[in-house]
């Protein structure tokens, strides 16, 4: 029932799918997109690189000095992942193996931004926002 033009509708609940583009909010152990084929690339820079010392098979450093994480065959067969990536998002939940340590384009990205909404598109789980 709509609302007297002018008027207030009734209260709606911030949780409540009321439009074809709602989405729960993303839960980062279900989803791991922005780890897998969603991009190609983490760059490891500045204070990264130091932090990951401990670490240093996880870092790939090419010919031209660009350094980041290395990337493994996705188990889906399509793409790759990070190989700090652990679980599968079903059986076992996706984590971070490195997470105190994830270089800064890690902890940079936050859960519902763009970036991972764009990320979340990229591997099917999210609609397109002109669909």
């Amino acid at each position: 029932m709509a609302a007297p033009e002018g008027e207030p509708g009734p209260p709606i609940a911030p949780d409540l799918a009321a439009c074809a583009h709602f989405e729960p909010p993303p839960d980062c152990a279900g989803c791991g997109a922005c780890c897998r084929e969603a991009f190609d690339s983490v760059p490891v820079e500045g204070d990264d690189h130091a932090t990951l010392l401990h670490q240093a098979e996880l870092v790939v450093t090419h010919d031209d000095g660009w350094r980041d994480l290395r990337r493994v065959p996705s188990p889906t067969g399509t793409g790759t992942r990070c190989v700090a990536l652990a679980g599968d998002g079903t059986s076992t939940p996706f984590c971070c193996r490195i997470y105190p340590d994830r270089p800064s384009a890690c902890s940079e990205l936050e859960v519902g931004s763009s970036a991972c909404l764009f990320a979340r598109r990229r591997v099917g789980l999210s609609p397109s926002p002109h669909s």
